[in-house]
């Protein structure tokens, strides 16, 4: 892997991967829609090359003479769900269209996300093995996708990569997890039980990503399971555990835990619905996310990855924790130490 194309570059994940990409020595091509965003990448040594996924006219250049395409373009918020299926299904269906098109295919890794499989069943982690049963607009585009994606497996190979909740350093999406504890000493929990969730540093994600793209397996028409793989920390946590781990990183003894009922998830979720409407601006927690929250655990075994790949994270999650509040700090999105 040599030549590399990443779409999705200048957002939270892409970032990561691209510096994990130049660290390996690769020539990193960025697909964005601003050259100004991708200022910081250029730093880098990356070339832009301007282009739209939802545009496939935009995409010609950018996928020739690459041999690997990571897809990582796409959305987690929006104010109407068809937004959600013109990102993430139709602009992965033009992205592999695309890669198709070219004399010597690359190798397409999508990213797609654990949403797309849906919550635990029966409280048990999900597999590969498991059908898709996505509960959010979200999720059933980012299903969409894959399947957009296993359309061309016949003309190109394609992995797909499912992560479960993605922290680390410049994350605004899941700093209020952080905040909440450091500044008013709570942790918000949805629900009553003691669901398990999964979680990945997005640096170890990085790493599984590569490791997907040089040794993974391809999605087979004949073989519903080959070719997608979940990837995820070592410990499987509770949300309550997870904010217990947030609090030793802030170096806080005290704090407390409140568990929400559905319907107080849906109230602030509604609020959140509301405002985005009147500002014309997506919020994280609104319905969408709702459905996500209120439907059960969120954990996967990424056991075929790792035999597959030989992948492992680098660290552990305390330790990932503990990078992740560093750079918030250092950055100013949290308060110092006192």
């Amino acid at each position: 892997m040599k030549r590399v194309l990443v779409t999705g570059a200048t957002g939270f994940i892409g970032n990561h991967l691209v510096h994990r990409l130049h660290a390996d020595g690769c020539e990193v091509r960025c697909l964005v829609r601003s050259i100004a965003r991708g200022e910081r990448l250029q730093q880098l040594g990356t070339k832009l090359v301007p282009g739209d996924i939802t545009d496939p006219d935009s995409l010609r250049a950018a996928v020739a003479d690459v041999d690997v395409v990571f897809h990582l373009a796409g959305l987690t918020k929006a104010l109407h769900a068809r937004q959600f299926w013109q990102a993430n299904e139709e602009g992965t269906s033009n992205i592999a269209a695309a890669s198709a098109a070219v004399t010597r295919p690359p190798v397409l890794v999508y990213v797609s996300s654990l949403a797309a499989a849906g919550p635990c069943i029966d409280g048990r982690p999900r597999t590969e093995r498991d059908g898709a049963a996505p509960v959010s607009h979200y999720g059933r585009s980012k299903r969409g996708g894959e399947l957009a994606a296993a359309v061309y497996a016949r003309q190109l190979p394609v992995t797909v990569v499912r992560p479960p909740i993605v922290l680390g350093p410049g994350d605004r999406d899941g700093l209020d997890l952080f905040r909440t504890i450091a500044i008013w000493n709570l942790h918000m929990v949805p629900g009553r039980s003691d669901a398990l969730y999964s979680v990945i540093h997005a640096a170890d994600l990085a790493a599984a990503l590569v490791a997907a793209a040089n040794r993974g397996r391809r999605l087979n028409p004949d073989d519903e399971q080959a070719g997608t793989y979940f990837v995820a920390a070592d410990e499987l946590v509770t949300y309550s555990e997870l904010g217990t781990m947030v609090a030793r990183s802030l170096g806080k003894s005290k704090f407390r835990i409140v568990r929400s009922p559905n319907a107080g998830v849906w109230t602030i979720a509604t609020v959140n619905q509301l405002f985005s409407q009147l500002r014309r601006k997506p919020h994280f927690l609104a319905w969408d996310k709702a459905r996500d929250a209120t439907a059960g655990g969120w954990a996967c075994s990424d056991r075929a990855l790792r035999q597959d790949t030989g992948f492992a994270p680098a660290r552990t999650l305390q330790q990932r924790l503990d990078e992740t509040v560093a750079w918030y700090r250092a950055e100013g999105w949290l308060p110092p130490k006192r």
